[in-house]
This record gives C-alpha cells, sequence and structure tokens, in this order.
C-alpha cells in the first residue's frame, strides 16, 4: 500500500494567478477606473504627437495615414476570431459613431495644431458634461448625488485651468477655442452610441469600421493636400495609428464596464499629463491656474474613486 504522501506529491500545485486573471478579479468599477486612465494616458501621447506633426504634415493626411494603420493592426485580430465580428449588429448606430469619429479626427487635430495642449485638453473636458446629459435621456442612467457633484467639481477645475480671463480666446483663437468645445459635444455623442453599440457589438467591430470610414472620408483631401514622408515621420505615423488603436480599445473596455456617467470623470487625469507634455515637448508652461485647476480635477476623480470602492464592499 503507498503511502498517502505519494499522492500528495503527484497532485500538481496550483498556478499563481496571471495579472490579467488578477485584474479581471477587481470590481467592475475599479476596471473601470483602469481602463479609462490607461486611455486617457494614450490619448495625451497621441495629442502630443499630432501636434508635433502637424507643423509639417497636413491633418488629413494625418489622420488618413493612421486610420489606415489602424485598420491594419486591428484586421489579424478580426481573422481570428468569429466571422460574426465583420457583422455589425446595430449598422445605423455603427455608421454614426464612424462619422462622429471623422469629425473628431479632422477638426480635433487642427485644434491641437492651434492651441496649447493643456487648453485643448481643458476645454475638451466640457464632454463629461455632455455625457451626463445626454446619458440620461439615452440610456436611462441614473445621475446619482456623488456622480453629479464630482463631475460639476471637475468641470469647475477645467474652467480654473482655462483661467477666467479666457486664455484661449485672449490668444486671438476663439474659432479654434469654439471648435473644440464642438469636438467634445461630438466625441460625447460618440461614448453615448459607443455604450448602445457595446451590447450588441465586439470592440473591435466597433473600432474597425469607424476607422474604415474614415480613410473612404478622407481619402480624397489627403490625396490633394499630400506631402512626402522620411521614414522618421512614417515611423511617428505607424506609432500614431498603433497608440490610437490601444486608447479606443481602452475607452470602450471603460465604457463597457461601468456606466458612461460613472466613468466620464475619471478621464480628467488626462489634463495633468497635458500639461506635463505641454511643458516638456513645447514649452508650454503651466500657471497657477492650472496648479489649482488640477487639484480640483484630481479632488474629484479621488473621490469618485473612494466612493466606488465602498459601493463594491457594501453589494
Amino acid at each position: 500500500m503507498k503511502p498517502r504522501n505519494s499522492l500528495k506529491a503527484r497532485t500538481p500545485p496550483l498556478k499563481p494567478a496571471t495579472s490579467v486573471e488578477r485584474f479581471n478579479l477587481l470590481p467592475d468599477k475599479v476596471r473601470a477606473i483602469c481602463w479609462m486612465l490607461t486611455a486617457s494616458l494614450l490619448v495625451t501621447t497621441m495629442g502630443a504627437m499630432v501636434k508635433y506633426m502637424g507643423q509639417s504634415i497636413p491633418v488629413s493626411q494625418m489622420a488618413t495615414v493612421r486610420s489606415v494603420f489602424l485598420v491594419l493592426a486591428i484586421l489579424p485580430f478580426m481573422l481570428r476570431q468569429k466571422r460574426a465580428v465583420f457583422h455589425p449588429g446595430r449598422p445605423g448606430l455603427l455608421l454614426a459613431r464612424a462619422a462622429t469619429l471623422v469629425i473628431v479626427n479632422v477638426v480635433g487635430f487642427w485644434v491641437l495644431t492651434r492651441l496649447p495642449l493643456a487648453y485643448v485638453t481643458a476645454i475638451s473636458f466640457s464632454k463629461p458634461l455632455f455625457i451626463a446629459v445626454l446619458a440620461l435621456f439615452f440610456l436611462g442612467e441614473r445621475l446619482e448625488l456623488h456622480r453629479t457633484m464630482a463631475t460639476l467639481i471637475g468641470f469647475m477645475g477645467v474652467l480654473v485651468m482655462l483661467n477666467p480671463a479666457g486664455v484661449a480666446l485672449a490668444a486671438g483663437e476663439g474659432m479654434a477655442a469654439l471648435a473644440a468645445l464642438g469636438v467634445a459635444f461630438t466625441m460625447a455623442v460618440g461614448v453615448i452610441l459607443v455604450k448602445q453599440l457595446a451590447a450588441s457589438d465586439h470592440p473591435n467591430t466597433i473600432i474597425f469600421y469607424g476607422n474604415v470610414l474614415v480613410v473612404t472620408s478622407l481619402a480624397i483631401p489627403a490625396a490633394w493636400f499630400w506631402v512626402d514622408l522620411d521614414a522618421q515621420q512614417w515611423a511617428l505615423l505607424l506609432t500614431l495609428g498603433l497608440v490610437g488603436l490601444a486608447s479606443q480599445s481602452a475607452f470602450i473596455r471603460a465604457y463597457q464596464t461601468a456606466d458612461a456617467s460613472f466613468v466620464a470623470p475619471f478621464e480628467y487625469v488626462r489634463l495633468i499629463s497635458a500639461a506635463a507634455a505641454g511643458y516638456i515637448f513645447f514649452g508650454e508652461s503651466p500657471d497657477i491656474w492650472t496648479a489649482l485647476g488640477a487639484a480640483l480635477i484630481i479632488g474629484s476623480s479621488f473621490s469618485m474613486a473612494r466612493k466606488a470602492q465602498k459601493t463594491e464592499r457594501k453589494s
């Protein structure tokens, strides 16, 4: 008769959980926060790259080449998945979302070449207010008191960073500032559409068809204003496409995981990274208004995180 210890010896030890498995065990709201923070940092990186490359490359060319790289990068992943990813469940909504992507790409890229990076980012943070209102009417989400307060406090921080005197308007860039506000509203509409599409379509489907429409819409103007690129510029555009793919995927995951009105305020953290990138790469020095606004923004995001953790523990 074999000793009992031999049975234990033949039992394979439990494998430690991988980072992905540990991440998936986190509460939904905590994972949504992580996705949004990741997306925000990637968008800051993309904005800095667009601002730098916009000095020598037309906006239409940048947007088109970036979307081509996005399509080519995501296509292998789609081919490995089921054929259903190529058949959108709600093509009408997908087309509408793609249209918002075209507007955000063209107008958003143009604004980045005209205004300081931190101020473009600050103006874009009117988006959560648009999202909160749109989500109330189109998604049926409830606006709880702490979410409403966090959104308003964060937006107050945005206004402080813009400076009550209106830095962008004082610089003679009123049209660019209004265009940036229009981009913020368009992005909010896109978020609502993504939230509706997430119930029927895979994130790769949403990203793929959105960027296909960008390419088809901008191909003619891109060809008309085309400039020859050197190896370094091609490498930067390739990187821009990959960063764009990662940021879109992270945004979609964030809004799939939690309510849009909950996730949106955490994007305020991008304002801090944008101010840092503007200072380091473009010599755009933050002032006292930037510091004060950043404090309000970080405070609102932190309070949301604490509230989310308490809610998950109670449930």
